[in-house]
Parts: C-alpha cells; structure tokens; sequence
C-alpha cells in the first residue's frame, strides 16, 4: 500500500510500560519507512479507569525517543478528534446501522444474572461466554426486558457457526471457530463503547491501512474481522507482535525482576538512542549480525517481515549493554552537561557552576565515560572525586590497609607527592612506585594500598589519571588520613 497509515492507541490507565512502547516504536518505524502517516489516538472511553496524566507522561515518552506523532493530540490532521470520548455520537451512529440491519441487539441481562449464569459455566467446565438469552427476543419480549431495564447494553452478532480466518504477517494464515466466539457487548449501559468496537470504527474512519498490536490481542481479531464485514468495510493488513518474554522464558511481568514501567528506564538514565535500538529490535532483526543501529539505519531497514514469530526476550544485560556503548559514544561535553543535573542533586555541584567547576567535571567525565552503563551510575561513581569524607570498601580495606607495612608506605608516598614540582601522570607514577620500591612494595602491592586510599574502592578508572584530577593537595591529605587509621 502507498503511503500506509498506522496508529498507536493507548489507553490513559496509567504509567507507560515496555509493551505499550515497543508497539509505538514499530509503528513509528514502519511509518517513517514507508513515508506513512504515524498517528497517536487516545482510548479514553474507560472512565473507571482513567488515570491522571497518564497521558501525559505517554506524550513525554515518545516524545523523548524522537518519535514525534503526525497526526493526534497537539498536532490535529483531518481525521480526529482523536480523543475517543470526544467521538461518541459516532459510534452510536455505526452502531444504530447495526441494530437497524439485525446485526447487534440491545441485552438487557443484569449484571447478577451474568455472573450466575458465568458460575454455572465455570462449575460444568464448559466454555464461558454469554449464552445470547436477548440475542432473538420477539418485539413485545424486548418491549417488556426494556422496562425492567432501561439502559441495556448493545451486542453484536456474531456468527454462530463456521470458521473466521483472516491474514497475519506474523502469524500467516489465522482461524477461530466461531462457535467459541461470544456476542460481545459493543455499547456499554453507560453509553460508552468497548474497545472492540470503537477500535474498528476509528480504524476505519481513520483510514488506518496496518493495525499493529500485541500478541495478547489475537484472539479478539474474530470480533473485529467479523465487525469488518458486517459493515462491508475493507480490513488492515494484521501485524500481530509477538509477547515480551524475560530471559527465563515467562511473560514480561512485575515479577520479572526488571522493571516493566518504561519511565523507570528514563529516570534510571538510560539513552533514547540506546532504547529505541533495544526495544526496534526485540521481536524484529534486519536479516544481519549486529546489535548497534542508528534511528536512520532502523528507518531504512525496518520491514514487517522481519517481525518475528516467536517471544522477543526482554534482557536487561543487552539493554546496559547497548547503553553503554551509546555513552561511550557521547563526547565528553555532552555527557557532562548530561549527568550534570544527576551530580547538582547528590550535592557535588552547584546549580551554575564556575568555569573552574565545569572544567573539573569535564575531566572527572572523562575518567568515567568508559565505565559507565547508565547516567543514574554517575552520581555514585565520582563520589570521591567531589568527597574527601568517603568511607572505604570494607573488604578492600581490610585486604589492602590492614597489614603492618601499609601506613609507613603510604605516608612515604604522600611526602614524594608533596614534593613534586609536577603534577602529571607520569610524575606521579614514579613517585609511588619509588615509595613502593622503598618498602619492598612493587606493582599492585602499592598500587592497590594507594587507590584505596585515594578512592575508598578497589576499582576506578586509572589511579595516576584521577589523582592527576583530584590534584596534589587531596591526594596528599587522603593518603595520610589512610596511614592514621586502624583497619
């Protein structure tokens, strides 16, 4: 199809998670792709369950991933309003046209009464669904339930025999028996439509040409294909994605071990470049061996055949992986100014920090930039570039401090980095080495003493590079204070 027309339709229920942006992160791309139009609808026709800028918070989401929305909320085109609660005299009007032609009925069955008749199914192991009591009422039977109940719901008819088989490009070729199809409630009592229904009015009215969704919302396809026919309306092209998996082989969940909300990875300091390269290819793959794409090479790449037909597994590890190659990618202005707001609010830097402070960061930025997996590491990992009063690792320190020789090595050390004239990384790796010798302490048996002394940890960028950064007179004061203490 020429210039294809996708949407991505949340509902606002709460805070975004993984599976809601993968399905955004796929339409995007098959619409950047094709030239297609990429449009963000908004399911609010729940009112139980609207959740207070929930919207919002999916706006900022996809948003910070670069992935900018053609038609939708603030940013209108010629099919909305896109606010599903603000189209409700459409889906009456569709769903009178239903009614009118004897393809839906109204269903004046209570609440009480289904439930009963659910137990009744559930205790003879049978399949459960409405058993269709209101489906071929006479006139005066349905004249007499209206009195009893004046808001009944409406249901469509679905077909009560045969098979609905339909195309997936995922999946290929696709049937459901009919006979285990339920009439599904289209207009709810409260005069709100289903998702089931209004999902397909909008569609079509929105002249969306690919619906891309969930796995999990397969087996409700038989009610939109038969919907599809009923109004003699030509179908999308299915693209049914596969579940989220974790890495033991169980759906994505709470339980998971790793976060499912999607705000936790931008808080945490994850990259949009490195998410959306996480998320594009968790269920889809360009045919070629690599992990690192760029937006523009995902664009260019990306086809619905190469969704897979199998779980896509959520791994946290290649995620902070893919992250840390994006860091190591940044330059060194750019991930100071980035973990820089991080480093105000842990205390080590001021709001408008001086040239001078700036200067710092960038060095202390440098040292780092290899290490890090996430900017939410940051704060942590140069704490004892901004604080002298660091404690020390307790394993490390009893390993490295503890023995009889440490303390008059490390003062020798600190009185040779007193006295040098130069403060350059090589000026200070003769100086301890020299004092190491003195002791009969060569290579990492002085090494090691010194970083913890410096540091308070036993790993770290390079010792001599981060003291020429912390300078002559702290380094001097820390590797004293360590010779005074008992281990």
């Amino acid at each position: 199809m020429s210039n294809p027309r996708v949407r991505f339709a949340p509902s606002p229920t709460g805070s975004p998670h993984i599976g809601n942006i993968r399905t955004a992160v796929f339409d995007y791309l098959f619409a950047e792709h094709t030239n297609g139009t990429f449009i963000l609808r908004v399911e609010d026709t729940d009112r139980t369950r609207y959740v207070e800028n929930s919207l919002e918070e999916m706006m900022a989401g996809l948003r910070w991933l670069g992935m900018q929305w053609d038609e939708g909320p603030e940013a209108d085109g010629a099919h909305g309003p896109y606010f599903q609660s603000e189209r409700l005299n459409l889906y009456h009007k569709y769903a009178q046209q239903l009614l009118d032609e004897g393809k839906a009925y109204y269903c004046y069955c209570s609440r009480e009464r289904l439930e009963a008749m659910r137990k009744v199914q559930e205790a003879a192991k049978t399949h459960t669904g409405y058993d269709r009591k209101c489906r071929d009422l006479t006139p005066k039977e349905r004249e007499e339930r209206a009195r009893e109940c004046p808001a009944p719901v409406i249901r469509f008819k679905m077909a009560l025999d045969g098979r609905t088989e339909f195309d997936d490009i995922v999946r290929g070729r696709v049937g459901f028996d009919n006979s285990l199809q339920d009439d599904f409630v289209m207009i709810k009592a409260d005069g709100f439509p289903t998702y089931h229904f209004a999902s397909i009015v909008d569609d079509h009215l929105m002249e969306i040409t690919h619906v891309i969704r969930g796995e999990e919302w397969l087996s409700s396809a038989p009610k939109h294909v038969q919907l599809y026919d009923a109004f003699g309306w030509k179908p999308p092209v299915w693209v049914h994605l596969p579940l989220i998996m974790d890495t033991s082989g169980k759906k994505l969940s709470k339980r998971s071990g790793v976060s499912t909300a999607f705000y936790d990875y931008i808080e945490n300091g994850y990259l949009p470049e490195a998410m959306l390269n996480f998320l594009a290819t968790m269920g889809w793959g360009s045919g070629e061996d690599r992990k690192l794409y760029s937006r523009a090479e995902l664009v260019e790449k990306f086809s619905l055949e190469g969704i897979a037909n199998h779980p896509a597994i959520f791994d946290i590890a290649k995620l902070n992986d893919l992250n840390g190659e994006y860091i190591r990618m940044l330059s060194v202005d750019d991930l100071a100014n980035m973990i820089r707001p991080r480093l105000h609010a842990a205390g080590y830097i001021n709001g408008m920090p001086s040239e001078e402070e700036l200067a710092y960061l960038k060095s202390v930025t440098s040292l780092i930039r290899d290490r890090l997996v996430t900017l939410a590491e940051a704060p942590e990992m140069v704490e004892f570039f901004y604080n002298d009063d660091f404690g020390y690792d307790e394993k490390g320190a009893k390993k490295h401090l503890s023995k009889e020789t440490t303390p008059p090595a490390l003062k020798s050390v600190s009185e040779k980095l007193a006295g040098l004239e130069m403060w350059d990384v090589e000026s200070i790796d003769a100086a301890v080495r020299a004092a190491g010798v003195e002791h009969g302490l060569e290579g990492g048996h002085i090494i090691h003493p010194v970083r913890m002394a410096i540091t308070g940890r036993t790993w770290g960028p390079g010792l001599f590079d981060l003291m020429q950064v912390i300078g002559q007179k702290k380094c001097v004061a820390r590797l004293q204070r360590a010779a005074s203490q008992t281990f």
